[in-house]
C-alpha cells in the first residue's frame, strides 16, 4: 500500500465531506424550520437513543474489519463477509429492542414512533459505514465519498418532500430509511471492485472477531455514554424545548467531529504497520505530524465560533434558535478533546492496548453519567456542556499518558502556539467586521489564518509531507 495515497485519499473524503456537510446542513435547516424547536428536539431525542444501540450493534466491527484486513496473508473477502453477516444479524436483533425499550420512558409519541421508523434506517447504515473499511484499506476513497453524497442526496430529496408536505417527526426520520437503503446498495456495488460483499457463517472466524473487538466495543460503548448521554439525560430530566436548543448546536459539532476519525481511519493501516514492524521512530514522526495538522485545523475552528457563532446558528436553523448559539460556543471548545481522542484512541489500536484503556473510559462515562444526574436536573444544558467539557479533556488526557507509556511519542507544541497566536488575530478581525455575510466572513477568517500561519511559519510543507512519505510500508 502506498502511504502518499493517504494525503490523496484524505483530500477526496475531504471534498466528500464538505458536499455531504453542506447538504446536511440544508437538511437540518428544513427539519429546524418545519419541525419547531419542540419538533427538533424530539427529532434529537430518538436518534440519539438510536445510535446508543448503535454502538452496541457495531461491536467494534469497524476498526477490526480495517486491521484484519491490512494483515499480511489476510483473506479479505471472508474476512469481511463474515464481519458483515455480524453486523447485519446483530442489528437487526439488538435494533429490534430499541422501540420496545423506548415505551418505558415518559416521551412523546412522536419520539417513540420516530424509533421505531428509526430502527430500520439504522440497521442499513450499520452495514454501509462498516463496508467503508474496505475503501479505506484499499486506499481509494473517493468511491466510499460517491456512496455517502448518493446517501445525503435521497435524504435532502425526501426530507424536503416530507417537510412540503409538513409530515411529523416520525416522517422525517423515515426519510432515512430510503436514504440509508440507497447508501448500503451504493457501497456495495461500488466495493465490487475490489471485494465481492457477500455472506460468510464461519463460527471459528467469528470468535477470532469477537475476541478482538470486545475491547474495542466496550471502549466505544461507554466513549458514546459520555458523549450522547448529554442528550439523553437532558430529555430525561428537562423537555424537548431545551433539547432542540442543544441539539442545534451538537449537529454543528457532529459534522466536523467526522474529520479527525475519518482521516484516523486512514492512517491506522500505516500506523499498525509502522508499530508492529518495530519502525519505532516512524511511529512517534506520525504522530507528532498528525498532531500538528489537527492542532492546525481544529483551533481556529473554536476561535472562530466564537466570533460567528450567532449569524452561524440563524442561517443554518433560523430564528427562533438564538440560545443555540450561546451554547455552541461554549460546547465547540470539546472539539479539541475530539481530535485529540480521535488521534490517540487510534494509536492505541494501533498499539493493540485496547484492553488496557478500557477501564478510562469506564471511569469517564461513571464520571459523565454522575455529572449529568447531578447537574442537568438543576441547571439544563449548560449542566450538560460543562461535564462534556470536562469529560472530553479527561479522556483525552488518559489516552495520551496510555500512548506515551507504550510508544514514547509526544507533541511539540510550537505549532500549537503558533496556530493559537494566528487565531487570535482572526478572531479581532472577524468582531471588529462590518458584516454582509456569515459565510464570507468564515471565508475571509480562514485566509487570514492561512497567511498568518504561513508566514510565521506555523504550516510546514514539509512537515506535511513527512506524515505521508513516499515510499511503501513493508
Amino acid at each position: 500500500m502506498q502511504i502518499d495515497k493517504v494525503s490523496n485519499n484524505f483530500v477526496v473524503q475531504l471534498l466528500g465531506r464538505i458536499g455531504a456537510f453542506v447538504i446536511g446542513l440544508i437538511v437540518i435547516g428544513i427539519l429546524t424550520r418545519t419541525l419547531g424547536v419542540q419538533g427538533f428536539g424530539e427529532y434529537t431525542t430518538a436518534t440519539t437513543f438510536l445510535q446508543l444501540f448503535g454502538v452496541v450493534v457495531d461491536f467494534g466491527l469497524t476498526l477490526t474489519l480495517i486491521v484484519m484486513i491490512s494483515e499480511a496473508g489476510a483473506n479479505k473477502e471472508k474476512i469481511v463477509g463474515n464481519i458483515f453477516a455480524m453486523r447485519m444479524i446483530s442489528g437487526t436483533l439488538l435494533f429490534g429492542l430499541a422501540p420496545i425499550l423506548v415505551m418505558t420512558f415518559n416521551w412523546s409519541q412522536d419520539i417513540k414512533q420516530g424509533v421505531l421508523v428509526g430502527t430500520i434506517a439504522y440497521v442499513l447504515m450499520g452495514g454501509a459505514t462498516l463496508l467503508i473499511g474496505i475503501f479505506q484499506h484499499f486506499q481509494n476513497m473517493y468511491r466510499a465519498a460517491i456512496a455517502e453524497i448518493i446517501n445525503r442526496i435521497v435524504l435532502l430529496l425526501f426530507v424536503a418532500a416530507f417537510a412540503f408536505m409538513d409530515m411529523g417527526v416520525a416522517w422525517m426520520i423515515g426519510a432515512s430509511v430510503f436514504a440509508n437503503a440507497a447508501w448500503l446498495f451504493a457501497m456495495i456495488k461500488l466495493a465490487h471492485k475490489y471485494i465481492k460483499v457477500r455472506f460468510y457463517f464461519e463460527w471459528n472466524t467469528w470468535k477470532t472477531i469477537i475476541s478482538r473487538s470486545w475491547p474495542i466495543a466496550v471502549s466505544i460503548f461507554f466513549n458514546l455514554l459520555y458523549l450522547k448521554g448529554d442528550i439523553l439525560f437532558l430529555a430525561y430530566f428537562r423537555n424537548q424545548i431545551e433539547v432542540g436548543y442543544y441539539g442545534v448546536a451538537y449537529k454543528v459539532l457532529d459534522v466536523v467531529t467526522a474529520l479527525p476519525v475519518m482521516f484516523m481511519g486512514l492512517l491506522l493501516p500505516v500506523m499498525v504497520k509502522a508499530w508492529t514492524s518495530g519502525d519505532k521512530k516512524s511511529f512517534q514522526e506520525y504522530t507528532n505530524n498528525t498532531f500538528n495538522f489537527f492542532m492546525i485545523a481544529v483551533i481556529p475552528i473554536v476561535v472562530g465560533a466564537q466570533a460567528v457563532s450567532e449569524p452561524l446558528v440563524k442561517l443554518i436553523a433560523g430564528t427562533g434558535y438564538q440560545i443555540s448559539s450561546d451554547v455552541l460556543k461554549l460546547l465547540i471548545v470539546a472539539l479539541i478533546g475530539v481530535f485529540l481522542g480521535a488521534l490517540y484512541g487510534h494509536l492505541i489500536i494501533a498499539l493493540n492496548k485496547q484492553k488496557q484503556m478500557t477501564w478510562a473510559y469506564v471511569i469517564v462515562a461513571i464520571f459523565s453519567i454522575a455529572g449529568y444526574v447531578w447537574l442537568i436536573p438543576e441547571h439544563g444544558m449548560w449542566g450538560a456542556v460543562y461535564v462534556t467539557l470536562a469529560a472530553e479533556a479527561l479522556i483525552s488526557l488518559i489516552a495520551f499518558i496510555v500512548v506515551y507509556k507504550v510508544s514514547g511519542a509526544k507533541p511539540k507544541l510550537t505549532t500549537t502556539l503558533k496556530a493559537i497566536f494566528a487565531s487570535l488575530i482572526m478572531y479581532i478581525y472577524l468582531i471588529n467586521i462590518q458584516s454582509f455575510s456569515v459565510l464570507l466572513d468564515i471565508i475571509i477568517g480562514a485566509i487570514i489564518y492561512a497567511i498568518l500561519m504561513i508566514i510565521i511559519k506555523g504550516i510546514d510543507v514539509q512537515q506535511i509531507k513527512k506524515l505521508i512519505p513516499n515510499k511503501k510500508v513493508v
